[in-house]
């Protein structure tokens, strides 16, 4: 299915993409959204994006939420077992939100901008990941950074019922500093250890539920290729796709790990397109395209069989 009837020339734009395994709806936004996450049931989506904005949607019905902040927020997650969503951004922005909804702004220790957030299965954690190596450990104990990283930290992924964590990564830093792409945490001792080099930036991860192996996407740099691969706890295999000026930036295993989804954007403008494609573990299945949007997150509901991904007009690979 293509983004065939999107309005064009209208400013800056967004839209929102969901799929049952049967029906595919999108929604469009002014503005841009950068980043979505599901409730525990699946039934609520919190999307942010640009200048602090905030919103949730159930059953069809947007609320917008001051989130207290003008600063664009690039990533949110819920935590499935207290319902508080957390959300960051630049300048080190990071906001917490109850399930109540009572907002709280915290006190980050870096001024970089901060690209991602993930909370632990158990909910007992959440890991904050941006420019510069910056990552960050948030508990109800407090706040805490994470030394070892090196260049710009773009994605999170725990390991379910573990504490393991994968933090994807540019490949190069500060004046194309060769970098590890892949970093591994243990959780427990809070010691980042890389376990991969290489000239993709990668910059989507998701463990497959049961554990035994993770996804992880991204581009190569020089070549301006795309790059899907597993780990398997020790090293990479590349999985064989149609890589040529497509730049996967984000990962997500339904449910039950059969299917995963994978969505592209693009490096610059007539060089990619927005794409969400599906993975059984052989082959891959395209679900939508379009040449005006290009996304910058997915994620499957926690429970079900729903998929929702957001994209933008300006979205590009190096600013997701």
């Amino acid at each position: 299915m293509n983004g065939a009837g999107i309005r064009r020339g209208d400013g800056l734009r967004s839209i929102l993409v969901r799929y049952d395994g049967e029906n595919l709806e999108t929604q469009e936004f002014s503005g841009r959204l950068r980043a979505l996450t599901w409730d525990a049931e699946g039934s609520r989506l919190t999307l942010v994006g640009n200048h602090g904005r905030m919103l949730t949607i159930q059953r069809g019905r947007q609320l917008r939420l001051d989130s207290g902040t003008k600063d664009n927020l690039r990533a949110v997650s819920t935590n499935i077992a207290s319902g508080t969503t957390l959300a960051v951004g630049n300048s080190g922005t990071i906001i917490a939100v109850s399930a109540g909804g009572s907002v709280v702004k915290a006190s980050a220790p870096t001024f970089e901008n901060l690209r991602a957030v993930r909370w632990n299965d158990q909910g007992t954690a959440a890991l904050i990941a941006g420019n510069n190596g910056v990552l960050i450990k948030y508990t109800e104990d407090g706040i805490g950074l994470i030394d070892d990283g090196t260049a710009n930290l773009r994605g999170i992924s725990w390991r379910k019922g573990s504490n393991c964590a994968l933090i994807v990564s540019n490949c190069f830093a500060e004046e194309f500093i060769p970098s590890p792409n892949l970093f591994i945490l243990d959780g427990e001792k809070n010691i980042l250890k890389p376990v991969n080099e290489g000239r993709s930036d990668l910059i989507g991860v998701d463990w497959n539920p049961n554990g035994t192996f993770a996804l992880v996407v991204g581009y190569d740099v020089v070549w301006h290729t795309g790059y899907i691969a597993r780990f398997d706890d020790t090293r990479l295999s590349p999985i064989k796709f149609d890589t040529d000026r497509v730049y996967p930036i984000d990962v997500s295993w339904d449910p039950t790990g059969r299917m995963a989804a994978i969505a592209t954007s693009t490096a610059q403008l007539h060089s990619g397109q927005g794409r969400i494609v599906l993975w059984n573990g052989e082959t891959f299945r395209e679900i939508y395209r379009t040449v005006q949007f290009f996304f910058s997150d997915l994620a499957w509901a926690p429970v079900g069989f729903e998929l929702a991904a957001i994209a933008s007009t300006e979205a590009r690979t190096f600013d997701t």
